[in-house]
């Protein structure tokens, strides 16, 4: 047994699968490549009003004053067909893209035997998941696949061709001769003749048939043979899962572009779960006016398929982008994931909402600054306070170079009598500039902004210096001072002068 999914309007759904409301509205699809550009594809609402294809768009109006008029988009297409081949995939391994908007099934080791009730079940939730995209399907069950095409072509909407015995469901001879797609000579001919029905054209016989109109003919007659199915070209889904749109209008504010791309991931989030998969990483990129793109990559921390998290995470990040010029295109892709399924040992922990915290961070480095915001990492040199900051998340280097505390920010100094940590050292940043006064090389008098006095005691000096190859080098003596008050600094002394580097607590 086959299955045929049908997609009746397939380009303009595709246009207009982001806008579902205006699917009751009257709406007219023009494709702007054919040389002379007119409607291909309308609504019922438009139908009504007197609108048929191959108008142009002024020709449209005139009938229709509220016609809204929608270019073709075949990015659009793609992704419809996209979402076509993935749900028909998720029902059945053995798919093919038969057309645009067609996607044959074979039904091959499905345990349907005779039971149509149990076929029409489960074509019925075939359907309910693409209405989830906003994609209106027909499906029809025959065996063979030009039957099953012909069956959704004429379903509403689903058809079982096999029980011809019931009317209800509609035999294959009721169904219009125009339903097989002949060439336009050979429709005009059995119209000429009065045959209407694919009844009536079985009735005059393929060998009568074929010597008066040829081989064509005769391949209407082999559509409508239960004896030689074709075979298929079976396809595998390409593991792609994006949303994309092209807007009629430049977008200039966020708040519209913010209404499609809260779409997209819903669209996005219901594509993977149909498979059991989450999102793992999107992918934003925006056209703009001047030729130019702006693209983003998003990791989420915690793969997840929640909506409201994965917008956010995207919003928190658009409020902050400024373009230099409007924009005319949005595309967002997904890179898909396994749920994670871990369970963590006795001592382990983890953050309670690792996506909550990245937003944090996102907004946090919104405010202050991509360099601002970080895990701060120690840089391969001795020198005091090098180090540099990494995105959130990002594991340290193994390979770093060994530093001593000297370079944090609170730190305590080593009795060289014990061995043990004494007072921590809280630090200045940036040290405060300083006049030292020496006397045999040792600091005797401290003048800065905190102390204005003696030194009665001294430890040191302490040499460190270092990037002695390039312009960058250093080179500074560091003193421990207890003050005339009892006061504990360290202070230095480099080639920019001398500073009270901080205080013991």
């Amino acid at each position: 047994m086959f299955a045929v999914i049908f997609i009746p309007n397939f380009s303009l759904q595709a246009t207009l699968r982001h806008e579902p409301e205006l699917r009751t509205r009257a709406v007219a699809l023009v494709d702007s490549k054919l040389t002379k550009p007119a409607i291909v594809e309308l609504t019922a609402a438009a139908r009504s009003c007197g609108v048929c294809e191959g108008l142009t768009a002024s020709q449209a109006m005139a009938r229709c004053a509220e016609l809204l008029i929608k270019p073709r988009s075949l990015a659009q297409e793609a992704s419809a067909t996209e979402v076509l081949l993935q749900t028909a995939y998720a029902f059945s391994p053995n798919i093919e893209s038969t057309a645009s908007g067609v996607c044959t099934m074979e039904l091959k080791g499905m345990v349907f035997g005779s039971d149509f009730a149990a076929a029409e079940s489960w074509a019925g939730k075939i359907i309910e998941v693409l209405a989830q995209f906003h994609i209106e399907a027909k499906i029809g069950l025959a065996v063979t696949p030009e039957l099953a095409l012909l069956a959704a072509r004429a379903a509403n909407p689903i058809l079982t061709t096999q029980r011809n015995n019931d009317s209800s469901t509609g035999a294959i001879e009721s169904f219009p001769i125009s339903a097989l797609e002949p060439p336009p000579e050979i429709l005009e001919i059995l119209r000429r003749w009065g045959i209407q029905t694919v009844g009536a054209l079985l009735a005059l016989g393929k060998d009568s048939i074929t010597e008066r109109l040829g081989s064509a003919a005769a391949e209407l007659f082999n559509r409508l043979s239960p004896d030689s199915p074709r075979p298929l070209k079976l396809v595998v889904p390409a593991e792609e899962f994006s949303e994309q749109m092209e807007f009629e209008n430049e977008i200039e504010t966020v708040e519209p572009l913010l209404f499609v791309l809260r779409r997209f991931v819903e669209q996005l989030s219901r594509r993977l779960e149909l498979i059991y998969l989450v999102v793992a990483e999107f992918h934003l990129q925006l056209g703009l006016s001047s030729g130019t793109k702006y693209e983003r990559l998003f990791k989420i921390p915690a793969p997840t398929g929640k909506i409201e998290i994965l917008f956010r995470m995207l919003q928190t990040h658009l409020e902050t982008v400024r373009t230099d010029s409007p924009i005319t295109s949005l595309r967002l892709a997904a890179r898909p994931a396994k749920p994670e399924a871990r369970q963590f040992g006795l001592f382990e922990s983890t953050l309670r909402d690792p996506n909550q915290f990245a937003e944090t961070l996102a907004r946090l480095t919104a405010l202050c600054g991509s360099d601002r915001v970080g895990t701060p990492q120690l840089e391969t040199t001795y020198r005091p306070d090098a180090f540099k900051i990494a995105q959130a998340f990002q594991p340290a280097s193994s390979g770093d170079f060994p530093v001593t505390r000297r370079n944090t920010g609170l730190e305590s100094p080593v009795n060289p009598q014990t061995g043990k940590s004494a007072l921590p050292l809280r630090r200045f940043r940036p040290p405060l500039p300083s006049h030292v006064e020496f006397r045999e090389e040792k600091p005797t008098l401290l003048r800065s902004h905190i102390f204005v006095g003696p030194v009665v005691e001294t430890r040191g000096p302490f040499f460190s210096s270092g990037n002695w190859w390039d312009s960058a080098r250093w080179a500074r003596e560091e003193w421990d001072i207890e003050t005339s008050d009892g006061s504990l600094f360290r202070i230095f002394r480099s080639s920019d002068g001398c500073f009270v580097e901080g205080v013991y607590d």
